[in-house]
C-alpha cells in the first residue's frame, strides 16, 4: 500500500507552491494534497504548511514527494498577516523559544521596538531571549542590563569578530528557534557564522536611513549545529499589535504580570485605576518606565482594533 511508504519529515521552506521537506537526511520537493495544497482562506497569501512543520509524505521518483499530512503542531510564531492585521499569520511551527535579534549599532536599538518583538513571543507561547549583535561596532551597556534585570537571557554576540557565537550555539542546542528582528541586525551574518558558509545572503544598511534592507524574503529553517535548528525569517520594521485582545496585553510583560496580582481591582488595566500595583511599582522603579511606555501603546493599539473590529 502507498501508505507504507510515507515517510516523516519537516518542512525547511515554503516557495510558489513547493515545500521543501528533510527527511533521512535528504531533502524533497513536495507539492501538497487536497485542503493542504490550498492557500489560508483567512489570508490567501499565507500557506497552510509553515518551515518548522512536521509533515508526511510520499517520496516520488528522484527527491520529488507528495505531503499526504501535517502532523500537529506543538508551538507556533504568530503575527498580523500583511493583508489584513486583524488575521494571524504563522511565521513558524513547532518552535519552542524565539531569539529576538537587534545590533547594537546600525542600525541603533529601539527599546519599544525590542518590547515589540519580545511581546511577540511571549503572545506565541515561546521562551524568548534577546540577542545584541554586531557588539564589535560598540556595547549594549544599560540597556541589555534593562532587560537582564528583568529576567530575560541577554547575549553578546558579533558574527564578524565570533565573540559570543559560542554561547549562542549552546543556546539553541536542543531546540527549535524562530529567529526575529528588523532588517539589517545582522541575523543573516550570524547564521553564516554558526553555519561556517555563506549561504543567507547579506546587504549592508541603507546609509540614506539608517535602516537595515531586506535580504531574508521567506522563512527557511536551518540545521546549525547537532540538535539545533533555527528558522530564519524576514525582517520586520513594524509590529502592529492588533490580534491580542487588550486584557491580554498586560501578560506579555513578565514585570507586569508580577505586580498585576497585588491590583486592587482584578480587571485593571494599569491605566488610571484606583489601587493600581503596576503604576506603583513603575513610580518606585521596579518596572521600567521605558517597557511600561510600551504596553500602554500596544494596550491602546489592541484597544483601537477591537472597536474598529465591532464598529
Amino acid at each position: 500500500m502507498e501508505a507504507d511508504r510515507t515517510l516523516v519529515g519537516i518542512v525547511t521552506k515554503a516557495v510558489g507552491g513547493f515545500f521543501f521537506v528533510s527527511s533521512g537526511g535528504r531533502v524533497y520537493r513536495c507539492v501538497a494534497r487536497g485542503k493542504l495544497r490550498r492557500r489560508s482562506p483567512e489570508d490567501p497569501g499565507l500557506f497552510r504548511i509553515v518551515p518548522g512543520d512536521r509533515v508526511r509524505f510520499l517520496p516520488l521518483s528522484g527527491e520529488e514527494g507528495v505531503i499526504e499530512e501535517r502532523l500537529p503542531r506543538s508551538g507556533e510564531l504568530t503575527k498580523p498577516a500583511a493583508a489584513d492585521p486583524h488575521r494571524l499569520q504563522v511565521i513558524a511551527a513547532n518552535v519552542d523559544q524565539c531569539a529576538v535579534v537587534f545590533a547594537v549599532r546600525r542600525p541603533d536599538p529601539e527599546p519599544h521596538a525590542i518590547d515589540r518583538f519580545l511581546a511577540l513571543a511571549e503572545a506565541s507561547r515561546l521562551h524568548p531571549f534577546l540577542c545584541f549583535n554586531k557588539v564589535d561596532l560598540g556595547d549594549p551597556g544599560p540597556l541589555a542590563d534593562l532587560y537582564a534585570q528583568i529576567g530575560y537571557p541577554v547575549l553578546r554576540t558579533s558574527a564578524l569578530t565570533g565573540e559570543g557565537l559560542k554561547t549562542l550555539r549552546e543556546t539553541l542546542r536542543g531546540h527549535l528557534t524562530v529567529l526575529v528582528g528588523p532588517s539589517g541586525v545582522g541575523k543573516s551574518s550570524l547564521l553564516n557564522a554558526l553555519l561556517r558558509t555563506h549561504v543567507r545572503p547579506v546587504r549592508e544598511v541603507s546609509p540614506r536611513t539608517g535602516r537595515g534592507r531586506h535580504t531574508t524574503t521567506t522563512a527557511e529553517l536551518l540545521e546549525v549545529g547537532p540538535d539545533a535548528f533555527v528558522v530564519d525569517t524576514p525582517g520586520v520594521q513594524v509590529l502592529e499589535f492588533v490580534h491580542i485582545a487588550p486584557e491580554v496585553v498586560q501578560n506579555c510583560f513578565p514585570e507586569i504580570r508580577v505586580h498585576k496580582e497585588a491590583c486592587a481591582f482584578g480587571d485593571c488595566l494599569h491605566r488610571s485605576e484606583p489601587g493600581c500595583a503596576v503604576r506603583e511599582a513603575v513610580e518606585a522603579g521596579s518596572i521600567p518606565r521605558t517597557r511600561y511606555e510600551s504596553y500602554l501603546r500596544m494596550l491602546e493599539e489592541a484597544e483601537r482594533a477591537k472597536r474598529e473590529q465591532y464598529a
